[in-house]
């Protein structure tokens, strides 16, 4: 990247699973750049570090509502582009505004060692497995998109015990042993790596699902913030996402 002599600061609020590659990418953007990137990342019911439950208050929007309710960022990052898809029909992502940076790889998250021996979707199917789901945000639907290919969906939800608000509440709920498995995305292991095991899913079974960035419709530093999302998508930003376990796909 050219380097630039301009000066600001461009916000991006962030989806907290999405955080970790994006604070290496904007680091560098800043040293080439000297344009200051100041991260928020969500800090309602879908980022509780505890597991929490789902109960209806949320309204499943979360991610949104508190961009909205902030209106003081210039972009936004989330975990799942039909979160931006609604941004857009909400008014709060400027239409045509986007980029995917990169994609996350559907996999199944277990707690460390494995009690149950689940090494498959058709593991977690059997009767007795205590699956947790998320009813918000990037996780939201994928145990149907899972199931349903695999003709599984009766049998997957009579082991359904545990709807979560969120990714993160998912993980600790994994983590602490609470449920036996959880769909995710094979990326969550930088956030639990001792807590945590990931099995992987066959390519055929496995769903991607894209992080992207979106201008939001109260952004003030309009061209910096393009510039950023430039930058997001080039090959050496796209590098820090496929260290934290996102898919670069190219074409």
């Amino acid at each position: 990247m050219t380097q630039q002599n301009s000066n600001g600061t461009v916000r991006i609020f962030s989806a907290r699973a999405c955080a970790a590659p994006l604070e290496k990418a904007a680091k560098l953007f800043e040293e080439q750049t000297n344009i200051h990137v100041e991260i928020s990342v969500c800090s309602r019911h879908c980022a509780q570090p505890v597991a929490e439950e789902a109960t209806g208050e949320t309204g499943g929007d979360d991610f949104l509502l508190e961009i909205a309710d902030a209106g003081i960022h210039d972009l936004a990052i989330a975990g799942a582009e039909y979160l931006l898809d609604d941004g857009e029909v909400r008014g709060i992502v400027q239409r045509h505004q986007r980029r995917t940076i990169a994609y996350r790889r559907s996999a199944i998250i277990v707690p460390a060692g494995n009690p149950k021996n689940i090494r498959s979707v058709e593991d977690i199917a059997k009767p007795g497995v205590r699956i947790g789901v998320s009813v918000i945000d990037c996780l939201k639907g994928l145990w149907e998109d899972i199931s349903g290919r695999l003709g599984l969906l009766d049998k997957i939800r009579r082991n359904i015990c545990y709807y979560a608000n969120g990714c993160i509440a998912i993980i600790e709920a994994v983590a602490t042993d609470e449920i036996d498995a959880a769909f995710a995305w094979s990326a969550f292991q930088h956030l639990e790596p001792e807590r945590i095991e990931i099995i992987e899913m066959p390519k055929e079974q496995q769903v991607l699902r894209g992080t992207g960035v979106g201008l939001l419709s109260f952004a003030k530093k309009t061209e910096a913030a393009k510039q950023f999302m430039d930058f997001l998508t080039s090959p050496e930003a796209r590098e820090f996402y496929k260290e934290y376990g996102w898919v670069i796909t190219e074409n």
